[in-house]
């Protein structure tokens, strides 16, 4: 490991002349405590410890109407917004408000460690948190700002992350809540993945894996010839799902619907659909393909792309009318 941090310490310390120690130790603490890519190290370093532009007051400019500021600290141009928050920063700062913070236990390999946990929000954003010390404060303060946190991806999403190095204060005014609004997927697939998101486009296919399924009934994975990888040939339980790619000429993404979702999209039941298997796929097919769909959820960003799981999916408004017509004219 030292092969790998000395050079990139060194880098750093010939382009920032912060002392070597110093950007050992963040680096180890980056690469080898919180799993941080070496690159994305390096490019938080980087951010970090880079002279900051010069503020809006200090070039004699008014924040925006409404910008959130720290106190006796930087404007909005050098806090963070939550929507702008990306897997690997660190060193920054965010001023949000605090969601359903609660105490839980987790497994690290360390072993078993107590940590907060909840969700931060602002105006743009709203995003899962962790505090790996104990901070009670935080269970009843509306707001905070939280000076040098770090992000990890956690469920593929990213994650804020409060150590002993954060500095954690009361943020005395008033932090606007998260509303959800729609989005383009171009603006989506430049996240590090996201919660609660909206957005709409055509289905242009549907992936493998589409359709009815069976699922292990112990750990509920997707079973593949009645095999489940982790507990081996068991007999399944039947689901329903679509896996669409969505599109809308800014980008596309994978789409997952569950069994409610689909049933609700498609017109008919899981149980209709068994009744002739073999048509299933053509059903489903016809029904939504080509179609435009709202869709709700939450983004994730894997090794297999950016995939949107659903938690609500409906049909534009003028999709709903030519649909009802249609509708209406079979009827006659």
């Amino acid at each position: 490991m030292d092969d790998l941090i000395a050079p990139i310490a060194d880098e750093l310390n010939r382009a920032l002349g912060i002392d070597r120690e110093t950007l050992e130790r963040e680096l180890t603490l980056l690469i080898v405590e919180y799993k941080v890519p070496p690159e994305e190290a390096r490019r938080s370093l980087l951010k970090k410890h880079r002279q900051p532009a010069p503020s809006r007051e200090e070039k004699g400019e008014e924040a925006p109407a409404g910008a959130p500021r720290a106190p006796d600290g930087p404007p909005e141009d050098r806090v963070r917004l939550l929507k702008d928050v990306r897997v690997g920063d660190a060193g920054i700062t965010v001023v949000a408000g605090v969601v359903d913070p609660q105490y839980r236990e987790i497994s690290t390999q360390r072993g078993k460690a107590p940590v907060i946990s909840g969700m931060l929000e602002d105006a743009t954003a709203r995003l899962h948190f962790t505090a790996w010390v104990d901070v009670p404060d935080i269970f009843t303060t509306r707001a905070i700002v939280a000076r040098d946190v770090y992000v990890k991806s956690f469920h593929g999403m990213p994650s804020v992350n409060i150590n002993e190095r954060t500095v954690l204060e009361e943020y005395p005014g008033t932090i606007e809540p998260y509303v959800r609004q729609p989005r383009t997927l171009g603006e989506l697939i430049q996240t590090d993945g996201a919660y609660d998101v909206e957005t709409e486009g055509d289905v242009l296919s549907l992936r493998p894996g589409s359709g009815i399924i069976e699922r292990c009934p112990a750990c509920s994975r997707v079973m593949q010839k009645g095999q489940c990888r982790a507990h081996g040939r068991l007999e399944g339980a039947r689901d329903l799902r679509i896996k669409a790619v969505l599109d809308d000429g800014t980008g596309s993404i994978i789409c997952v619907l569950d069994r409610p979702l689909t049933e609700q999209v498609i017109g008919t039941t899981l149980d209709a659909l068994a009744a002739q298997p073999e048509r299933a796929g053509d059903a489903i097919r016809a029904a939504i393909v080509g179609t435009p769909l709202i869709v709700r959820g939450n983004l994730t960003k894997g090794d297999f792309g950016m995939i949107l799981v659903a938690t609500g999916v409906g049909r534009p408004a003028d999709d709903a009318a030519r649909l009802a017509r249609a509708l209406l004219g079979e009827v006659r």
